[in-house]
């Protein structure tokens, strides 16, 4: 069953994920990535009564295993995320991510025997356009900034699966977002456990933390809300909007400085996204 609120609730779901995303990317310049992953999931969970009164309850085990499955997957891909922005500019970062995330059902479609439409073809184009632009093509590119480029596309890749398994998760409303939080939690300890490094986060970073994973619930409610209530095509097209928020808080807040042709690539991956979201 449609609602007319469907698109509003995924317009905002953008804007609280590209937040998010940035006031996370800056926690993870203060403590260990997979500690921000960790609180971030926790303290999302303080908004489980909003969910509880805006998500359907039905018990679905499938759907409560499919969200558990996207929770792990999309944990890991905000450590990849956090610690790809604690190596290079979030500005860079993002639309990265961004539009690898957009491209992976692509990808996945054409496995399946689809065919890409003319405006599809434009969106991947520029999208590839962008990573060489932003990974400094033809010169030389310090090891750390490289790595978090190989990084964000990493994150890029598990955070299309979330929204893929979120979205076929959608149904169990509740259920999933609960199920969700605790896969994301688990793969957020057992990175911390595996990688050795620190799993409460620091105390510089406690405040940011908390916005972040009030922000970040909020952001995850709406978009279960909006898959719910409205058209995959819908959602998947105003969601997808969200690192534009991110790369506007990193300019408007973080006073980021990007090369020109880092700036190019960062407005070209945009435009990817948004090519290959209206199709």
């Amino acid at each position: 069953m449609t609602t007319p609120l469907s698109p509003l609730a995924a317009m905002a779901a953008a804007v609280t994920l590209g937040v998010a995303d940035f006031t996370g990317g800056l926690a993870g310049r203060r403590t260990s990535a997979p500690s921000v992953a960790l609180s971030v999931e926790l303290v999302g969970l303080l908004v489980a009564p909003v969910a509880f009164a805006l998500l359907p309850h039905g018990w679905d085990l499938r759907a409560a295993l499919l969200a558990a499955s996207g929770g792990i997957v999309g944990g890991l891909g905000l450590i990849a995320f956090y610690r790809a922005m604690s190596l290079d500019l979030i500005g860079v970062v993002a639309p990265i991510t961004g539009f690898v995330a957009a491209a992976l059902p692509l990808a996945i479609g054409l496995l399946g025997g689809d065919h890409l439409r003319v405006w599809q073809v434009v969106g991947v184009t520029l999208g590839l356009l962008a990573l060489v632009l932003v990974t400094g093509a033809g010169t030389e590119r310090r090891g750390s900034s490289a790595t978090g480029i190989a990084l964000a596309v990493l994150a890029g890749i598990t955070f299309g699966l979330f929204f893929v398994l979120f979205h076929a998760a959608s149904d169990a409303g509740f259920t999933a977002f609960v199920s969700g939080r605790l896969g994301s939690t688990l793969a957020s300890v057992g990175a911390a456990l595996v990688s050795g490094t620190a799993v409460v986060a620091s105390r510089s970073a406690w405040r940011i933390l908390v916005f972040a994973g009030v922000v970040d619930g909020c952001g995850v409610v709406l978009y279960l809300f909006a898959a719910h209530g409205g058209l995959l095509s819908i959602t998947a097209v105003l969601t997808s909007f969200y690192p534009a928020f991110t790369v506007l808080c990193a300019r408007l807040i973080a006073h980021e400085r990007m090369t020109r042709s880092q700036a190019l690539g960062a407005v070209m991956a945009l435009a990817a996204i948004a090519f290959i979201a209206i199709t």
